[in-house]
């Protein structure tokens, strides 16, 4: 096993991607020589080239448009954008375009484009911290994955590299700086299957991207008074349920954890999944902990104060425990 960061395993993941098909290429602001602005793409322009490895000007609706017709015409484009609020000036080219294109052409365009943004809250302010993976959930056409672990950074980047239609996939800045273990060797994660990171039998914790970095932290500091199963989808649209639909079958509760907004949330979908599917299961209430309906604030104290916490994610096991 090799030891490396969230950052380093996702980049290497598209490093070798690229070695392999050069029809692979990545589009963004200051990606190349400066190596991106959380050096996410760090060596890669050294490798492959300015040809492959493209720095844009700041128009995000521009380039991203020039990539759909670069995957419609047999490329592969990343598409960097460098927050993923900003996915708001490329809006109409990803769900316009992008992911109408196979439909409209009936199966004779693929658009196997990858736009990868980060997201999260990190003293980024009400600019730079959106979770917008719930917005994408909606717009038909695109997958959107959100890994939660170095070892799913990089297994789910290289799937992604396979996909031959349109895939949004989203890093939490927050996890850029940690570690963990990968395989020497190669290896994919299939997008049709969930992580169990902890078995247990009292309560299903679905959490989302960072959000079992908190759950632990709440388990260490002895928060949680439960035997609790955690549940990454990994995989946010097509939604991955088998596991999730049986974990509640088994321990009759339901607690959901994501960093995005309350309404309308990621978290409101898998409620609605597993209160029709999971009905006669459930022996509680479903939960759900997010962020609260405000903008992110630049100040610590206010960022806090809207995002989950480990005290708000205690809370909803206990009461579901009742």
């Amino acid at each position: 096993m090799l030891k490396t960061t969230f950052m380093g395993a996702i980049r290497d993941g598209i490093a070798e991607e690229m070695r392999r098909d050069p029809s692979i290429i990545i589009l963004g602001e200051g990606i190349g020589e400066r190596g991106g602005a959380y050096a996410q793409t760090k060596g890669l322009w050294a490798e492959f080239g300015g040809k492959r490895v493209i720095d844009t000007p700041i128009s995000e609706n521009s380039f991203t448009g020039m990539a759909v017709g670069a995957a419609a015409m047999g490329m592969r484009p990343i598409v960097d954008i460098m927050f993923s609020d900003i996915m708001f000036e490329m809006l109409s080219q990803l769900a316009q375009q992008a992911g109408k294109l196979y439909y409209m052409s009936n199966g004779q365009i693929n658009v196997p484009i990858i736009i990868r943004s980060q997201l999260g809250a990190r003293l980024t302010g009400p600019h730079h911290s959106a979770c917008l993976y719930a917005l994408c959930m909606h717009l038909p056409g695109l997958k959107v994955v959100v890994p939660g672990s170095v070892y799913d950074g990089k297994g789910l980047i290289k799937t992604a590299l396979k996909e031959n239609n349109p895939v949004v996939f989203f890093d939490h800045k927050f996890l850029y700086s940690t570690r963990g273990e990968i395989p020497e060797e190669e290896y994919y994660i299939p997008f049709d299957e969930a992580n169990i990171i902890k078995e247990g039998k009292d309560v299903t914790v679905v959490s989302i991207g960072t959000m079992q970095l908190k759950l632990f932290g709440a388990m260490q500091k002895g928060l949680i008074d439960a035997d609790i199963e955690i549940i990454d989808p990994r995989v946010l649209y097509p939604l991955n349920t088998k596991e999730i639909f049986a974990s509640v079958k088994k321990t009759g509760r339901l607690v959901i954890v994501e960093e995005g907004h309350l309404t309308c949330g990621a978290g409101a979908e898998i409620a609605a999944q597993a209160g029709r599917y999971c009905f006669d299961s459930l022996k509680a209430p479903i939960y759900r902990v997010a962020a609260r309906d405000v903008p992110h604030g630049y100040a610590y104290v206010l960022e806090q104060a809207m995002l989950p916490s480990e005290d708000d994610i205690a809370a909803a096991i206990k009461a579901v425990c009742k």
